[in-house]
Parts: C-alpha cells; structure tokens; sequence
C-alpha cells in the first residue's frame, strides 16, 4: 500500500452515513431562521399594514405573490447551488417568466391609469429606501444561507453567493410586502425587483471570498 493509499484510507476511516434528506432538512431550518429573522426585523422597525386580513387590492396580491414566487424559487436554485456542478437553468427560466409577467401587468395598469397617477404608480413614496430594506430585511436570512453553503459543497463560489443574496432579498422582499402600502405594479417591478438584485450582488461578492474552498 503507498502513502497515498495510507493517506486516503485514514481520511475515510471516520466517515459516517448521511442521512438521504440531511441537506434538505437543513435548508428548511435554514429558511425558517431567515424568514423569522426579517419577520421580526419588521416588527422592530415597521408595522404591518393596517387592515391586512380585509386587503383586496390587486397590486397588494401582486406584490405578495411576486415576492414568494421569486423566494420559492431561489430556495430551489439554493439547493441546486450547494451541490457540486449544481444547474439552475429552469430557476432562471421560471424567474424570467415571472419579471415579465409582473411587467406586463404594470405596463397594463399604466395604460388604464391616468398619466397623472405615473409619479405614483412608478415612484410612489419610498421608491428611494424600498430597495434597501427588501435588503436590510434579508440579511438573517443571508447569514443563515451563507452557513448552509459554507456547510455544503458549492463549487461556484459567485453563483451560489448571488443566489444565497437573492434568495435573502426574497425573503426580505416577502416579509416587506406584509406592511408595504404602495400599491403601483410598476413599483413592484422596479423597486422590488432592485432590492432583490441588491441582495444578490452583494451576496456574489462576499462569496468570492468566502465560499472558496
């Protein structure tokens, strides 16, 4: 036997089984703690819109929607990220489909608005801090993500930080729309849309750093 068989054999020797479903279970611990930590960051700083369980406004279920679709989603892309040479083509796809939904539901709220209500349609009130608390809220989420990749096996360290950032600007960006008060599409697609990105930027760049092996 060579060294180098002596050296393998010592690596393994400790190892014990895993269980078939141990990375989805953490995960789901994984979303759970992100999805508390910006529910109570909302909490401490916001309220939640008043009346919430008697909303019918249309832009209100976008916006929840939106939001949840695009947090399932990269929960997905999430997984597939922290598995060596994961693919998360048909996250992508799904996410594209999304965006454009949304934009073609905004471009239709415009066209049946009047030009007077665009300013509040497209910038509303927060357009200028919108962004940075889908950002601000998703930052439990974005450590709790960085602890999962950090104890899996991602072998694209920019990717999976942007989708573990996307998915944090997600869960921020779900949570947010429980006390957010604008009601413009066009605000959801834009304002949302920046937010999550955001996060996702951010998260590519610290995991350059520190989801390298």
């Amino acid at each position: 036997m060579t060294k180098n068989d002596e050296f393998i054999e010592a690596l393994v020797s400790d190892l014990t089984p895993v269980r078939h479903h141990a990375l989805r279970v953490r995960l789901a611990l994984t979303i759970i703690v992100g999805v508390i930590g910006a529910a109570i960051a909302l909490l401490m700083s916001l309220s939640f819109r008043p009346h919430l369980h008697h909303v019918t406004v249309a832009a209100f279920w976008v916006k929840f929607l939106y939001t949840a679709v695009l947090m399932s989603t990269t929960i997905v892309a999430l997984e597939r990220v922290a598995r060596p040479e994961g693919s998360i083509g048909s996250m992508v796809r799904v996410l594209v489909v999304t965006f454009s939904v949304v934009v073609l539901l905004a471009i239709a709220q415009l066209g049946l608005s009047p030009a007077s209500s665009y300013p509040g349609l497209i910038v509303g009130y927060s357009a200028s801090f919108c962004p940075f608390l889908i950002v601000a809220f998703g930052i439990p989420a974005f450590c709790a993500n960085m602890w999962f990749l950090r104890r899996a096996a991602p072998t694209r360290p920019v990717l999976a930080g942007f989708v573990a950032g996307a998915c944090a600007g997600g869960i921020g960006g779900w949570v947010y729309s429980w006390a957010c008060v604008e009601n413009g599409i066009p605000f959801i697609a834009i304002w949302y849309t920046l937010g999550i990105l955001l996060s996702g930027l951010v998260g590519s760049l610290v995991g350059k750093f520190s989801l390298r092996w």
